[in-house]
């Protein structure tokens, strides 16, 4: 293989005899290196000739009527097809609902986050964890490891 293998769409549309004289010949240059898609073009002919060989069976009536018929006798389709199904206002109740929900929440979440509260203060037997003590040493309490006078309490 010397170049990129062409895609799987271009090499059905080369079978099919479909591309543009410009691509047809960049994947006729291919196929001269490449016997893996040489192989492959030769599978996709095979397939090709063993669907044209299928006998072709007529039906003897139009199908699409047929499932069309069907989806219009589903109620659910049927109602919905009719014109004027959604006329009042009745439809605009869960939607309205719906938004009025998200706004609210959405004022509620946004206040809770904006409003001060005052955090409880540690407990003066509570450890402090990285205090201006020794590296990684541990405080018993608040203020037991200030600094005076550029020494550490300890």
């Amino acid at each position: 293989m010397t170049t990129k293998c062409p895609t799987t769409e271009a090499m059905s549309a080369y079978a099919d005899g479909e591309l543009a004289t410009e691509q047809r010949t960049a994947i006729d240059k291919h196929l001269a290196s490449c016997a893996r898609c040489r192989s492959w073009l030769a599978a996709l002919r095979a397939a090709q000739q063993e669907f044209r060989s299928l006998a072709d069976e007529p039906l003897g009536f139009d199908l699409s009527q047929v499932v069309r018929g069907r989806i219009e006798a589903l109620p659910r389709f049927a109602a919905a097809g009719r014109a004027g199904s959604r006329s009042g206002w009745r439809w605009l109740v869960p939607a309205g609902v719906g938004a009025a929900v998200s706004v609210s929440l959405g004022l509620a979440l946004g206040l809770a986050l904006t409003v001060p509260t005052a955090l409880p203060r540690p407990v003066g037997g509570a450890l402090e964890v990285f205090a201006p003590g020794p590296p990684g040493g541990l405080c018993a309490g608040a203020g037991s490891c200030r600094v005076l006078s550029g020494e550490a309490i300890r």
